[in-house]
């Protein structure tokens, strides 16, 4: 779809008319934000996306080890891509994710809460505006879908099938790689199964229904009463249903469940509902205490250290009001667009001019970069490519207290205690800005120049790391199985084309595109419905690793059945794992060349199967090691919680205790004050008495 772009020339023709009131101050506005990114009505090179998705995905809570592979990984980066997963960075097309043996994990991804078991590998196919489309491999994850929006998806693939939520509700999916079974439970709302076939079938309310093969065979029937994963995702659903901080922002704002942990929400007389952090570090300021990333297609990103540290970095501003900040997250749309960092950078190459902090006591100076937090009423400009219908709806919400502000000159650019530095090589690297940041002073704020937004600002930020060195090796918290690493294609991927091929010639002929199959254990046949899977080519925003399945499906359509199979697999299948607490960490098998000698090959099976034997025996001792240190520092900071929270209570219910002592105080001198006055005037009464009386007896007459 198209969309008709006013050229500046004919707005300003318009703005010269007569216009008062809102009219004419919205559209000044909408001429400044056109300017500031003109660039962006330039046509996109062939193939490149308009504008990055306004939706992302964010891990909340994790229990044990959880890992993390990003989408964007280095080619060939093995075992290497896998990081300890974080709380607060974005996830979106392309990451995986695994969690570990006794590891839980929840993230969301709009209003939707998904949670994983232990031993569960999750992969985000697609994540945009639109289609959340998922690959469970093997594990069990859980489904809390509070809305689906006109034209949104929702889809889940396995090796088995494909699932289609329908209805908001709550999912469970296992899948078991050892029997070849997936297992769908609808324990509210309703939903389509897909398989190889391409008729789908209807998943009640409240019903369950298991698969073998991808053909949709009916295999055994899971459980019937729920287990303690099950108990455990609806007291986390209770907790998310009874948050404050949903009266004040949409549910759709991602990481809005931390903030009634720690802050409060109050009144502001010009900004409306503020919440304001509870504790924060000495000298704490926005976007100081965390990091910068580069995450395709936003660009640099900030990642925040606090657990609280997305939503309000995401979305709305931040407003200094006496000593404290506080977010303000304004009049946010039922769906806000997510945002990198609502920042304003300064310095770096602008203009060509380098901007040189010394860093450190003493050091030589070196290129810097600054930034400062966005206040209530500017508008967000961003480096990376955007239409202006993107650019009006990230910024929303600047609309504050009927005034809009969209200007060059900004509330904290000046100010040494809003703003915050970082030396160029650190910003690139991803340094912690923490204990390497330098606050600068007023002379170097009044010669750094502001970082306009389009190809002009993201020329003077650093450069993306280059992807193509290796990465430096890092100590996952656990590592999936070699199935998992080596994925296999799922149902949709191998189907799609050809269903979507068939689906066009049954419409055609004006029959109904989908036959009714038998109905396996409680699903129902399905009305005609839509085939999982994007139809036709990948979108733009799909990275080419997630659409590579989809172009090859033309060459394996023309191929038999057989030679099908083994093209969707390639190189060899894996090996069966070993049962024990090191399966999880089991690698595939490396392929030795032929040998001359039988003796030389056992040899070589025999040293490669006691390195493999090493090599588990190492990682299973790092991944103990590390998830006792994850589990230690889970604990400390929920004792240093806790004691914060007593803390507080004990100091509230002091104040409080103070407050009625000096209540009863005042009243009890209130009444001494009354009583004394009463006995004045109880004395008082006898010698009026006798004075009137001995004063009429003087004028009397003898």
């Amino acid at each position: 779809m198209t969309t008709s772009i006013t050229p500046l020339a004919t707005l300003r023709l318009r703005l010269a008319g007569p216009r008062t009131g809102w009219s004419r101050r919205i559209a000044t506005a909408l001429l400044l934000v056109m300017q500031a990114t003109a660039w962006a009505q330039a046509p996109a090179p062939a193939g490149a996306p308009l504008d990055p998705p306004g939706r992302v995905a964010r891990l909340n809570l994790i229990e044990g080890a959880v890992s993390f592979a990003p989408g964007d990984a280095p080619a060939g980066s093995g075992d290497n891509a896998w990081i300890p997963a974080t709380l607060n960075r974005p996830l979106t097309t392309g990451d995986r994710l695994w969690s570990a043996q006794h590891a839980r994990t929840e993230l969301h991804t709009g209003s939707t809460a998904l949670r994983m078991n232990e031993q569960t590998s999750l992969d985000f196919l697609t994540l945009d505006d639109n289609v959340t489309q998922l690959r469970l491999e093997q594990g069990t994850i859980n489904l809390r879908v509070r809305n689906l929006f006109e034209g949104q998806r929702l889809e889940v693939d396995t090796p088995n099938l494909a699932f289609v939520v329908s209805q908001p509700g709550n999912y469970r999916l296992d899948v078991n790689p050892a029997s070849n079974t997936t297992r769908v439970v609808a324990q509210s709302g309703a939903g389509e199964i897909y398989g190889d076939s391409g008729t789908p079938l209807n998943l009640g309310n409240q019903q369950q229904a298991s698969f073998t093969g991808t053909d949709l065979t009916p295999a055994a029937p899971g459980a019937s009463v729920q287990d303690s994963f099950d108990a455990w995702a609806l007291a986390r659903d209770q907790r998310e249903d009874q948050s404050v901080s949903a009266r004040y922002v949409p549910r759709e704002t991602v990481g809005y469940q931390q903030l009634d942990t720690y802050g409060d929400w109050t009144q502001d007389p010009s900004y409306g509902a503020v919440w304001l952090p509870r504790a924060v570090p000495v000298s704490w300021a926005p976007y100081r205490f965390g990091h910068w990333s580069w995450i395709a297609p936003w660009g640099w990103t900030w990642i925040d250290d606090a657990p609280w540290g997305f939503a309000p970095f995401h979305y709305g501003r931040w407003a200094q009001i006496g000593p404290r900040w506080a977010w303000v997250p304004g009049r946010l749309a039922p769906r806000p667009v997510y945002a990198p960092a609502l920042v304003a950078f300064v310095g770096g190459n602008s203009g060509g001019v380098g901007w040189n902090l010394s860093m450190g006591v003493g050091g030589p100076p070196r290129p810097s970069v600054g930034w400062f937090p966005l206040a209530p009423g500017e508008a967000f400009r961003p480096a990376y490519r955007a239409s202006p219908r993107y650019i009006t709806q990230v910024n929303n919400n600047i609309v504050v207290n009927n005034t809009t502000t969209v200007t060059n000159i900004y509330r904290y650019q000046r100010q040494p205690a809003a703003v915050t530095a970082l030396s160029a090589a650190d910003f690139a690297s991803g340094r912690p800005v923490r204990g390497n940041q330098q606050i600068p002073n007023a002379n170097d704020l009044n010669r750094a120049q502001v970082v306009t937004g389009g190809p002009a600002g993201a020329a003077a930020l650093p450069q993306r790391p280059d992807r193509r060195e290796p990465t430096r090796p890092a100590l996952a918290a656990a590592l999936p199985p070699a199935a998992v690493l080596a994925t296999r294609p799922v149902v949709d991927s191998r189907n799609d084309r050809r269903d979507n091929r068939r689906d066009e010639r049954a419409q055609d002929r004006g029959g109904n595109p989908m036959a009714q199959a038998p109905v396996p254990q409680t699903a129902t046949p399905a009305t005609p419905a839509t085939r999982p899977g994007l139809a036709g080519n990948p979108p733009a925003n799909v990275r080419p690793e997630a659409a590579a399945p989809a172009r090859r499906e033309p060459q394996l359509q023309a191929q038999p059945q057989p030679q099908r199979e083994q093209a969707q697999r390639p190189g060899p299948q894996p090996q069966p794992l070993i049962a024990g607490p090191s399966h999880q960490n089991a690698r595939p098998a490396a392929v030795q060349p032929q040998q001359p000698s039988q003796a030389q090959e056992e040899q070589a099976q025999q040293r490669q199967l006691r390195d493999q034997q090493q090599r588990q025996q190492r990682q299973q001792a790092q991944n103990e090691q590390h998830s006792r240190q994850l589990q230690q520092q889970a604990q400390q900071t929920q004792q240093q919680a806790e004691a914060r929270q007593q803390r507080q209570h004990a100091q509230q219910q002091q104040q409080e205790q103070q407050r009625q002592a000096a209540q009863a105080q005042h009243q009890q001198r209130a009444q001494q004050a009354e009583a004394r006055q009463q006995a004045n005037r109880a004395e008082a009464a006898p010698a009026r008495e006798a004075r009137t009386e001995g004063g009429a007896n003087r004028h009397r007459e003898p």
